[in-house]
């Protein structure tokens, strides 16, 4: 049922259509007396004599629901958990997809308020590129490419990833570039500089990883089995980074092995802040959907309210992962892998 007035979307669950109405009965009389919500319209109910468990379902909501290996007995048992999953799994779909700082036994001050800067208050003079030279293609994919380069300042080689720019990831751009710049830690890829090139493409510049991204050591695994030192030591230091993002009151949000970075030196560093979030006075908690799925924590997937225990059980799957070499649940359909973590 759809509450305008508060633009709500409420689940009763029922066992008969009888049972139901006597619900939007009762609801509506109390909305009359209340004031809002108003207008109260059916949306969804439950039926468990339906091919899935549920009527009324949006064709889209159905048709993933029927193909994703969830039970009906599963469903008839835990519907409000399936309906949550089945929202999150929507949303999903459609979202658009510094030296000197805390000790890392003290928390520092709550900010009152998140950072409003615009990527252009963010980024060098373009002209700064030029210091950057022999570019040399190292990967890419969906969210931009990735090269080494030399760094004619320092005389060192630096990795350098363009990300072109558009109004859906323009706010994950500067979320991503206001965190590097601010986070220094030796368990955090260090951030060097950053411009954008012909109005169009945003480079970061930051230190070479060259041992590659823990995925790439985990997808040997037939052939290279981490000990349990290496993993110990592996989740020491990504806690390490952790504990210092989180005294001040920050969330990674998308920790994994693709963004955990390695090098020949033996150090392992966390990056891609695109999806981290500042905790302030204002906003204590989230209820943001990002990440992604296999690694997400079960309050995340409900749309609950969340802290910096999300990275925690994150970190959690990520172990799982050294040990396996995949999260849980991964040859599951991913509705039905978000129903069992839930």
């Amino acid at each position: 049922m759809y509450s305008p007035g508060m633009d709500k979307l409420f689940y009763v669950q029922a066992s008969t259509k009888e049972e139901l109405n006597s619900w939007i009965q009762a609801l509506e009389k109390a909305c009359f007396t209340v004031g809002t919500p108003f207008n109260v319209k059916q949306k969804i109910h439950v039926d468990f004599d339906s091919a899935t468990g549920f009527e009324g379902l949006p064709p889209e909501w159905e048709a993933s629901l029927k193909s994703s290996g969830i039970t009906k007995n599963e469903v008839i048992a835990e519907s409000g958990v399936v309906l949550d999953v089945l929202k999150f799994n929507d949303k999903l779909k459609n979202k658009n997809t510094p030296a000197g700082g805390p000790r890392e036994d003290e928390y520092a001050p709550m900010p009152a308020t998140e950072s409003t800067l615009s990527l252009k208050d963010l980024v060098s003079d373009p002209s700064r590129k030029d210091l950057f030279t022999n570019l040399e293609r190292l990967g890419g994919g969906a969210s931009g490419e990735v090269y080494i380069a030399y760094w004619e300042e320092k005389k060192i080689q630096v990795a350098i990833k363009t990300i072109p720019i558009n109004k859906e990831n323009n706010i994950l751009l500067c979320t991503e570039i206001n965190f590097m710049k601010s986070s220094i830690h030796a368990n955090i890829v260090q951030f060097i500089d950053s411009f954008i090139v012909d109005q169009r493409n945003l480079w970061v510049v930051m230190e070479l990883m060259d041992g590659g991204c823990l995925t790439d050591v985990l997808e040997q695994f037939e052939y290279i089995n981490m000990d349990e030192s290496h993993i110990s030591y592996v989740c020491l230091m990504t806690l390490r980074a952790l504990n210092y993002m989180h005294t001040s009151h920050r969330i990674h949000r998308d920790i994994k092995s693709d963004n955990v970075l390695l090098n020949n030196k033996g150090e392992v560093k966390i990056a891609d802040f695109g999806y981290a979030a500042q905790l302030t006075q204002e906003r204590t908690f989230r209820h943001t959907v990002v990440g992604t799925p296999y690694w997400m924590a079960p309050e995340l997937i409900r749309g609950q309210d969340y802290g910096v225990k999300v990275d925690i059980w994150s970190l959690g799957i990520m172990l799982m992962e050294m040990l396996e070499s995949e999260p849980p649940y991964l040859e599951f359909p991913p509705l039905r892998a978000l129903f069992l973590i839930t």
